[in-house]
């Protein structure tokens, strides 16, 4: 196997051409844009941040080998098993350091070896042969030279796989040690204390606090090893019974064998749906079985799914204890226990657990779950919101944490380290960073200047632009439930509503909205909202309010799906508490989201006079796009979003949304043409002047660094490619690409109070440029916003591409002040809205999935699955549905309809 096969390595070699790519009409260089220099614009200040110079390198010579066990598809259990066993110890060392994979390094030169490794020998049970012994084949196939990451940090040659093998070792150097102590627990980077700290979520899930670390190269020729806080949930330790029922919240085991009873189809027992959504929570869970008599009590088993049989209805063959021939007679799983173990199961309705082992299965009620299981489910809102209380702390918390995981880590005695050579400063690093001059908002009737506070209010303002078109035909309608406003509280919203719309500069026609109470049922309420609000002003409704109890998502969904794809009417949803307070600021913020989804604009930017950013100086087009995939484990679809400007300055912008194959980060080919363009030909009509944009901009969010060089070679050339098909002619705009990334664990921390807000955080348009971004690459981290809670996070922004060869100040003085002229806020964002909108696109989209109301929301993309990271036009064979489509009336598809 070589190098650049293994995933570990795709980070590291992010830059080298994508596969896949020789047959495309519009081509890019695959070298990323270079640094042009550093930004001057605003106040230079001082942060720590959250990495650790290398000041060492390692110094003896590293061998690089091919690990091969048993076929080469064992499982990882197995093949961790093999590897820590003391006959592999004995011929190679302990410090031989292996990837958990397919590769291993040693400083030593061991050739090759082929040994033969029992697994019952090495846990101490009589050897059954051929059963459990497995052959290690370790073959060294090259040298690796560190001294070549030295070489590429001064410039001296491009990124390769040497550079890319030698920064490999690098990393799983770091982590060899913590993750070989039993006081640990290791999730890829991260580290855990198996008795650290942690906090109960509910439903049988906990979360435990670790340290994350990382090796990174970094600006100033150097490398530097991130340490962050980590938190990830686990299972509780728990009998699988309680479990299920804690999880799912049912009641008892009769409650589980009551939900999970199969449906028979066709002659044959089928597992209905709560028995599949079940079985996908614990699907890899490692149990132990624990009964009297057990020959097997310290195996650890991995569940496979939940059978459609119980105990009473599997059959097995009884065996003679004596002769251990089968004999004919056929046993219930219940009647086996009794007889063999003289054990009475006590829930024998319950269906049985099989495990991945063949033929290994098991009553549940004898199944505990054992410490350290990750759960990978998607949290609820229960516990999401105490996860949230367990993961939100202030700077000054979250840096004494991130010092307390470090002495975890105790570089400084950690045996691989010394082994190598490889020594690490165990003071963070202290950066030079700018706070980049706050622009000016206009609104129609002033000039706000929020200075570095990043918020401001809408009293006494006026929109930059009102709805273009007078607002006639509208409806509010009230679902019915346990507060119930009578007429005259309606009556008074609908006149306290039209008066606030008209002091923010709103046009509303004096004829008061229709109101009508609806039934429960939410698509039969928007059907007569819209029918009569349709009749009483004889025109297609233009806007429909609807007043709900609560925030059910699912409820919520069903009114935007008829809204949006039957009646093609924007829509706004909101509580009935709410609007019975009366809150004037309540009332301007929903009427900043009702504005922009009639036509209007909130405000727009006014760069400050010493910023490097003045105005688009052509014709330009900004795109953000974002993918976004369902929970692990989930069969739903991935969801494609392309937001469009629709002005001349980047405020209002167009979306589309179409599902994307399952797990497929790259763009199709037929969801470019089919989003791109509809958009792009509105755009030439409505802001182009007939004309295709001079510039355009494409910020692309959801990426992975090694996913870089797939965007260039994928998603570029398709821009383009629709671009020029629209004219028939090719197009010869320019095009810089913009990668924006909150993935990423690197945080700061102000030294002195012209560089902090009062929680401790950097100020709005902190700029970080040096230290800890890439060495020859042109990326940067931007604080952009005032975190309301916690720790804030910067945005990761890489300038993958430039045609128009922008300086810093240019390019990153545009991006953060559009993060001032977000539609629906009165603060700054954290995210440039382009891709913020592509994000909130995407989360609505999934009302419009086809599916029938009453399976509840599912997502699923219209054509055919492919893999993560792959050619999205090289499907397999299994399809998925589209989207339903908007339905264009009042023209909602170039609407703000998702805001």
């Amino acid at each position: 196997m070589s190098s650049n096969d293994n995933p570990s390595f795709y980070p590291y070699i992010r830059n080298i051409a994508a596969p896949g790519t020789d047959n495309l009409q519009y081509t890019l260089p695959t070298e990323f844009t270079k640094r042009p220099g550093f930004n001057t614009t605003g106040k230079a200040v001082q942060v720590n941040v959250n990495a650790y110079k290398v000041n060492s390198f390692p110094s003896v010579k590293i061998y690089q080998y091919d690990v091969v066990i048993g076929s080469g598809a064992e499982k990882r259990m197995v093949q961790r098993k093999v590897w820590n066993s003391s006959a592999r110890k004995d011929k190679t060392g302990a410090a031989m350091i292996y990837d958990g994979n397919r590769l291993a390094w040693s400083s030593k030169d061991h050739g090759e070896l082929r040994l033969m490794i029992d697994l019952d020998q090495e846990e101490g049970r009589p050897s059954r042969g051929d059963n459990n012994s497995f052959r290690l084949h370790i073959k060294k196939t090259r040298e690796v030279d560190i001294s070549i990451i030295q070489q590429f940090l001064d410039g001296r040659i491009q990124m390769s796989i040497s550079v890319a093998e030698a920064i490999n070792f690098m990393d799983h150097l770091l982590r060899e040690g913590p993750s070989q102590s039993p006081e640990f627990l290791s999730v890829k980077r991260s580290l855990f204390k198996r008795n650290g700290e942690r906090a109960d979520l509910g439903g049988g899930i906990e979360v435990w606090r670790g340290i994350y670390q990382s090796m990174r190269l970094a600006e100033g020729k150097k490398m530097v090893v991130n340490l962050d806080v980590a938190n990830s949930c686990f299972w509780k330790p728990s009998a699988l019974i309680a479990a299920v029922i804690t999880n799912s919240g049912w009641r008892d085991p009769a409650d589980i064998a009551a939900r999970l009873t199969p449906t028979q189809t066709n002659g044959s027992m089928v597992a209905n749906t709560t028995h599949r959504a079940l079985q996908s929570k614990f699907k890899g869970v490692i149990v132990k079985a624990s009964y009297q008599g057990n020959p097997l009590p310290k195996k650890e088993w991995k569940i496979h799914k939940f059978s459609t049989n119980n105990s009473h209805q599997e059959k097995l063959e009884w065996k003679d204890p004596n002769t251990k021939q089968p004999t004919g007679e056929m046993l219930s799983v219940a009647q086996y226990f009794k007889r063999k173990y003289n054990t009475a199961l006590q829930f024998p309705n319950l269906p049985l657990v099989e495990m991945t082992k063949r033929n290994v299965k098991y009553p549940m009620e004898f199944l505990y779950i054992q410490n350290g299981q990750r759960y990978n489910t998607k949290l609820n809102e229960i516990q999401t919101a105490n996860m949230i209380k367990f993961a939100v702390s202030p700077p000054a918390t979250r840096l004494k944490a991130i010092n307390e995981g470090k002495s975890w880590l105790n570089w400084e005695n950690d045996q691989y380290l010394k082994n190598y050579g490889l020594k690490i400063s165990s003071q963070h690093i202290q950066t030079n960073a700018r706070i980049l001059p706050p622009p000016g908002i206009k609104f129609g009737n002033r000039v706000e200047q929020p200075g570095t506070k990043g918020r401001w209010d809408l009293k006494g303002k006026t929109f930059l632009a009102g709805n273009p078109t007078e607002l006639v035909a509208w409806g509010i309608g009230v679902f019915p439930g346990r507060t119930k406003p009578d007429k005259a509280q309606i009556d008074k919203f609908a006149l306290d509503f039209t008066r606030a719309y008209r002091n923010h500069s709103g046009r509303v026609a004096n004829s008061p909205p229709h109101i009508r109470m609806l039934p429960a049922d939410a698509g039969q309420g928007v059907e007569i909202l819209h029918q009569e609000t349709g009749n009483k002003f004889q025109r297609r409704p233009q806007l429909l309010i609807f007043l709900v109890q609560d925030k059910q998502s699912f409820h919520y969904l069903r009114i935007k799906k008829s809204c949006d794809c039957r009646f093609g009417v924007v829509s706004q949803v909101m509580q009935i508490q709410q609007v019975l307070k009366g809150n004037p600021q309540y009332y301007s913020n929903v009427l900043m989201k009702v504005n922009a989804k009639l036509g209007g604009t909130t405000s727009q930017v006014l760069p400050h006079n010493t910023s490097g950013f003045k105005a688009f100086s052509v014709p330009t087009m900004l795109i953000g796009a974002d993918v976004s995939h369902a929970s692990p484990g989930s069969q739903q679809a991935s969801m494609a979003a392309l937001t469009i400007s629709f002005d001349r300055f980047g405020g209002r912008y167009a979306a589309a949304c179409q599902t994307n194959g399952h797990r497929v980060e790259m763009i199709s080919l037929a969801n470019w043409h089919n989003m791109l363009k509809p958009l792009a030909t509105q755009w030439m009509s409505q802001v182009g002047g007939g004309k295709l944009p001079q510039q355009v901009y494409y910020l692309r969010d959801g990426v992975s660094e090694g996913q870089f060089a797939h965007v260039l070679h994928q998603e570029v050339p398709e821009i383009k490619a629709v671009l020029s098909g629209i004219t028939k002619d090719k197009w010869n705009g320019k095009i810089t690409v913009i990668i924006a990334s909150k993935r990423h664990h690197i945080r700061a921390f102000p030294i002195g109070k012209d560089a902090s807000d009062q929680k401790g955080n950097p100020l709005p348009g902190c700029l970080i440029e040096r230290d800890i971004t890439m060495p020859n690459e042109f990326d940067f981290y931007l604080y952009s916003h005032i975190a309301l809670q916690g720790t804030s996070r910067p945005v990761h922004y890489t300038i993958l591409y430039d045609d128009t060869n922008h300086r810093p100040e240019t390019i990153q003085n545009m991006i953060y002040e559009h993060c001032y002229q977000y539609m629906r806020s009165t603060t700054s964002v954290s995210l440039h809205p382009a891709v913020y909108y592509a994000h909130i696109a995407s989360n609505r989209a999934k009302a419009h999935e086809d599916i029938a109301s009453s399976q509840g929301p599912q997502t699923g993309p219209g054509f055919k699955q492919g893999q993560a990271g792959g050619r999205s036009s090289e499907p397999s064979d299994s399809e998925v549905k589209p989207l339903m489509p908007l339905f264009n009336a009042n023209g909602i598809v170039f609407a703000m309809w998702y805001i």
